[in-house]
């Protein structure tokens, strides 16, 4: 990007990371939008626009993009409610009063708000503050939280507006943000390059799920076993396992030594679905990773939708473009 014609430092690739140094002088408000992840623009400039500037830097790795905002003026944004983004919102300087879903979501220097997927939200921002914005694509916290369960996810985790800062887990995970903030604007900086990067990314998104309240954070903190019963357990472990095979529901049941009505009620009480969808969302999970890592040149859609239990092609990919937001060719060919 060329700083002198004041464009944005756009949302970059993985191999573009390295520029995310730049800071570049935004004086637009449409130009500053262009930098959010979502499919669809949903922000709204409430101050005037005349007054508006920034001074930002800023690029995505994998799953996550990280932006370093400076405020030139008062602003005031309405985010609306359609973001598909997990957004933590860290005030370096200065000060940011939010709300998210109608709580309060802001404050000075060292807080650290967090903004879910939907929900109506906005932000005042005072002239001179700074904010470190990360973002997470709502897949990446999702599959993390589900992986760390061991269970795939039925319903979208509820998480508290702010971060409790007074925490030592808080404070650890802003730390690593920090740092993985200061190697990623650095033009030298060895986590700006994907080989170091991406696993750090990871680390960062399983942290904040340690870091961060929310409706899932005492099943991961190791309180979940003791809450579902053996018989549920013991069908998601063989789902997990073997998710690739052929299972069926009554073979799922008597593996788990139930009634395929008794395997039923269960699922739909612990886990607020049924067996066989719990099967489809796994294997639609392992699909979408199969794609992320295969060679576009030896490998097609059909066969990885084949590999993983999917015999209707059209469907796979409707339900791929559903949860992870781009048809699974897209998702195959990015690793060209």
């Amino acid at each position: 990007m060329d700083s002198e014609k004041g464009h944005v430092v756009a949302e970059r690739s993985v191999g573009d990371a390295s520029d995310a140094h730049v800071w570049t002088p935004v004086q637009e408000f449409d130009r500053f939008v262009e930098l959010c992840a979502c499919d669809r623009p949903h922000l709204n400039l409430l101050t005037d626009p005349d007054l508006f500037s920034t001074t930002q830097r800023g690029g995505r790795m994998g799953p996550v993009t990280l932006q370093d905002v400076v405020l030139g003026a008062d602003t005031s944004i309405d985010c609306g409610d359609v973001c598909s983004t997990y957004r933590v919102f860290l005030v370096r300087s200065g000060r940011a009063a939010g709300r998210h879903r109608g709580l309060p979501a802001g404050g000075g220097a060292g807080t650290a708000a967090v903004y879910a997927p939907e929900g109506l939200s906005g932000l005042q921002w005072d002239a001179g503050t700074e904010i470190l914005l990360f973002k997470m694509a709502r897949h990446a916290v999702e599959d993390a939280l589900g992986d760390a369960l061991g269970r795939q996810l039925t319903s979208q985790p509820d998480f508290a507006p702010l971060m409790p800062t007074n925490t030592a887990a808080t404070r650890n995970w802003i730390n690593m943000l920090v740092l993985f903030a200061e190697q990623f604007f650095h033009p030298d900086g060895l986590l700006n390059r994907p080989l170091a990067g991406m696993p750090f990314v990871d680390s960062l998104v399983r942290g904040f799920l340690l870091a961060a309240e929310h409706s899932q954070r005492d099943a991961l903190m190791g309180q979940e076993r003791s809450l579902t019963p053996r018989a549920i357990r013991r069908a998601v472990d063989v789902i997990e396992a073997e998710a690739q095979l052929p299972l069926t529901l009554s073979s799922i049941a008597a593996r788990s030594q139930v009634s395929v009505r008794s395997l039923q009620q269960g699922f739909k009480r612990h886990l607020g679905t049924s067996p066989m969808s719990y099967l489809r969302e796994v294997r639609l999970r392992r699909a979408h990773q199969t794609l992320i890592e295969s060679d576009p040149s030896t490998v097609t859609v059909a066969s990885v939708a084949s590999d993983w239990g999917f015999t209707n092609l059209g469907r796979f990919a409707a339900a791929h473009a559903a949860r992870y937001r781009e048809p699974p060719a897209k998702t195959l060919r990015r690793t060209a």
